[in-house]
């Protein structure tokens, strides 16, 4: 998918092949309704897809961290008043709340990783801030507190560590997440449409009656790959949990 980036058989936007033409040595998915190579358009678009859940996890992960860490850390009105805050935003549906801001919105890549990053935050804040409440009342912490350290060194310097396994659990299922919410958005017709994308791979290939024809090597690729994530995301995070156990089982 990185390389899809970078190297395709042919421009992805190359569109002067013969349409509907079937898996050969030339095309090995296909083409599509207007003569693009479906198997350029799915490396390069996977690239894209990669990079829409790369970024907002980075996004979702640096905001839900640092509240959780705050919240967790300091207790009281900071406390009360982030999670009353983390409170409104796990109550509002999310994909829904995804379509309405995605109409006011110019759809761009950009806008769409910020509105999903935006939204995917408040789920980890909570996980991270029930791990702060349980390390912070260890001896090691609380020696730290009683020797005068500046808060900002005790979470970042004796806590951080404690919450790495489920920095990594939440980022995979975040990633995942992401590109399944920016394909949805696509395929109903509310994402960047000019770029090539899993999502847009899926959208065209419904609007254009992909079925009717038979093209399934248009339909099955991005279609299976969002679902080997899924699944992938899910052994991964198994695994995280069983090799870090007591740290990584409060998710």
């Amino acid at each position: 998918g990185v390389l899809g980036h970078f190297y395709t058989p042919y421009p992805a936007t190359y569109d002067n092949f013969q349409p509907w033409l079937a898996p050969s040595i030339k095309h090995w998915l296909g083409t599509d309704y207007d003569g693009h190579d479906v198997f350029s358009q799915f490396m390069y678009g996977t690239g894209v897809s990669l990079y829409v859940g790369a970024a907002v996890a980075l996004i979702a992960v640096s905001l839900g961290t640092v509240v959780g860490l705050i919240s967790g850390y300091y207790g009281g009105l900071v406390d009360n008043f982030l999670m009353r805050l983390v409170d409104i935003l796990l109550i509002l549906p999310t994909f829904p709340l995804l379509v309405i801001l995605s109409t006011y919105f110019k759809p761009t890549i950009t806008s769409t990783i910020i509105v999903i990053g935006i939204l995917s935050w408040p789920f980890m804040s909570r996980v991270i801030r029930s791990q702060i409440l349980t390390v912070r009342q260890r001896p090691f912490v609380q020696a730290a507190i009683l020797a005068g350290l500046p808060g900002y060194k005790i979470m970042f310097k004796e806590i951080f560590k404690f919450t790495l396994p489920l920095i990594i659990i939440n980022a995979v299922y975040i990633f995942v997440g992401a590109i399944v919410a920016q394909a949805g958005l696509a395929f109903f017709g509310l994402g960047d449409l000019a770029s090539v994308n899993w999502g847009t791979m899926l959208y065209y290939a419904q609007s254009e009656d992909a079925v009717i024809y038979y093209a399934w090597w248009w339909i099955v690729p991005p279609g299976v790959a969002i679902a080997v994530l899924g699944v992938a995301a899910n052994i991964f995070g198994n695994g995280i949990t069983e090799v870090f156990g007591e740290r990584a089982g409060e998710i």
